[in-house]
């Protein structure tokens, strides 16, 4: 009797673990999720089934949204909704945003019907978006910015069309062809290369519809300026080149005005109408352009000023040329490095004399040696670069000169002589004039500061001031105005046509 109970316990125990197993497991599992996590949506468990099934979970930035019961009804509400989309975003559709995701889960429990409610929160919170395609824009530091593009073929259009504004199109296809491009041989500027420092990548998004750019000309304006959305505007005026307005505004050149003027302008050709709006906004570009350029060109060397030789022989006053001074010829190749189109700096990559400078001696009777200068006129700034000729603009009576890669470097005199006027007016801000005894005068304005004073005798190629941009003047350079017979603007000529300006137009 003893044995058969313990039998008999034993065959329970058996029941026990092989029925009561799996429902203790069963009851671990719904306990497990009878400590529901809290969810936006208020939302209610009705029981805990006996049947296993899988449903969805949806989180906005890692907080439980709600549990979706019936995904196709979801799925059927988001293709509604994209039928207000369809005509301007076609053959796409709607989807969650980024900070949305689904986790696939199976349970015992049988959450009450909230569908409804969690796609109104979808579309009260705008967390659908169109499929599109991001762009992205990074550095070694990460990423700065993104846009969307309804259609990556004219973000490629709209960022060709940016880097024209910098190098011309047969060097664009010239490089893409990987085709050598030759150091220049004939006087003038070549394009060698270009980058675009910044790494730009693109990927499947989903955006808000206000948030793509849906057209070339949007992504062009934001790769011409970015986030930024001031403009600046200039009303055309009687008598306005393209050159002109360049120069007044940023140094830019025709070219870049009709690109930033493409719904106005047809091509650097065009004839300006006064009263005409343009867009004259320099870039702000969310990219870097660099433009590696080569630049031959053919720089007069001025001579040491004469020597002067007493003479015995000659009347007080009289002067004899004993060696005719000449100027030397020097064909200098620089290499310039052009950012978003404005000049960073160049150096001079090759040099090669063509002629030698002679030193010229000069006779003389009783006339101080610096006072007279020679006729033979320097430069008055360094790596020189003329941007406006006399005439360029109405009423611009002198010859401005730029040093190309010292823009607030030394003003030199031209010629030797003595310094006649040293003055300050609105115009020409700070200004002197030199009178070279020889019947030229010249007048050198807008200087930052000059280091001589009326009476100074000064020598050609001596330093007699820093270019600046004092008076009315756009941007640091010197103004220069030469005259022959007197010193009134009636004697003004161009100094051009007594100096070596060949090849120094910028």
């Amino acid at each position: 009797m003893k044995r058969l109970l313990t039998i008999l316990v034993c065959l329970l125990l058996s029941g026990a673990i092989v029925f009561g197993l799996p429902l203790l497991v069963k009851e671990e599992k719904i306990a497990e999720n009878r400590d529901n996590e809290e969810s936006i949506i208020s939302q209610k468990i009705l029981s805990y089934g006996e049947k296993e099934h899988t449903y969805y979970k949806l989180y906005n930035s890692g907080k439980l949204v709600g549990v979706i019961t019936d995904k196709e009804k979801i799925d059927a509400a988001i293709d509604e909704e994209y039928r207000k989309y369809e005509e301007s975003f076609p053959d796409t559709g709607l989807d969650f945003k980024e900070d949305l995701y689904l986790a696939k889960e199976t349970s015992y429990i049988e959450f009450e019907d909230v569908d409804e409610e969690i796609i109104d929160y979808l579309l009260k919170n705008e967390l659908l978006g169109v499929e599109t395609t991001a762009v992205e824009f990074s550095t070694n530091e990460g990423v700065y910015d993104i846009i969307y593009v309804q259609d990556p073929d004219d973000f490629y259009a709209a960022r060709d069309a940016f880097i024209l504004n910098f190098i011309s199109e047969d060097t664009l296809n010239t490089l893409r062809n990987n085709e050598e491009i030759a150091d220049p041989v004939d006087f003038g500027t070549i394009e060698k290369s270009i980058q675009i420092r910044e790494k730009i990548t693109m990927d499947d998004a989903v955006a808000s519809p206000e948030d793509i750019f849906t057209s070339e000309e949007e992504i062009f304006d934001y790769l011409c300026y970015g986030r930024n959305e001031e403009r600046q505007y200039y009303t055309v005026q009687e008598g306005d080149t393209l050159r002109s307005v360049g120069y007044y505004f940023g140094d830019m050149s025709p070219r870049q005005i009709v690109m930033l003027n493409r719904g106005t302008l047809s091509s650097v050709d065009d004839v300006l109408k006064a009263g005409t709006e343009l867009n004259i906004t320099y870039y702000t570009s969310p990219i870097t352009i660099t433009v590696i350029k080569e630049r031959l060109t053919q720089e007069a060397v001025t001579p040491p000023s004469p020597i002067y030789k007493e003479d015995d022989s000659l009347a007080a006053g009289k002067t004899e040329v004993v060696t005719p001074e000449i100027s030397g010829l020097n064909n200098i190749l620089y290499e310039e490095t052009w950012v978003n189109g404005v000049l960073q700096g160049g150096t001079v990559k090759s040099t090669y004399t063509v002629r030698e400078p002679v030193q010229g001696v000069i006779a003389l009777g009783t006339m101080p040696v610096v006072t007279t200068g020679s006729g033979n006129f320097g430069y008055p700034v360094d790596s020189p670069m003329i941007t406006c000729r006399i005439g360029c603009y109405y009423g611009h009576n002198g010859t401005d000169f730029q040093s190309r890669y010292d823009r607030w470097g030394n003003i030199y005199a031209v010629d030797s002589g003595v310094v006649e006027r040293q003055s300050y007016d609105g115009l020409s801000g700070n200004y002197v004039v030199i009178n070279h005894n020889n019947g030229y005068w010249t007048w050198y304005g807008h200087a930052s500061q000059f280091y001589v004073s009326v009476g100074d005798s000064v020598e050609r190629g001596q330093v007699i001031g820093q270019i600046g941009m004092t008076g009315y003047a756009t941007g640091p350079h010197v103004h220069l105005s030469m005259f022959y017979g007197c010193a009134q603007w009636s004697c003004m000529i161009d100094a051009c046509s007594v100096m070596n300006c060949a090849g120094l137009d910028g």
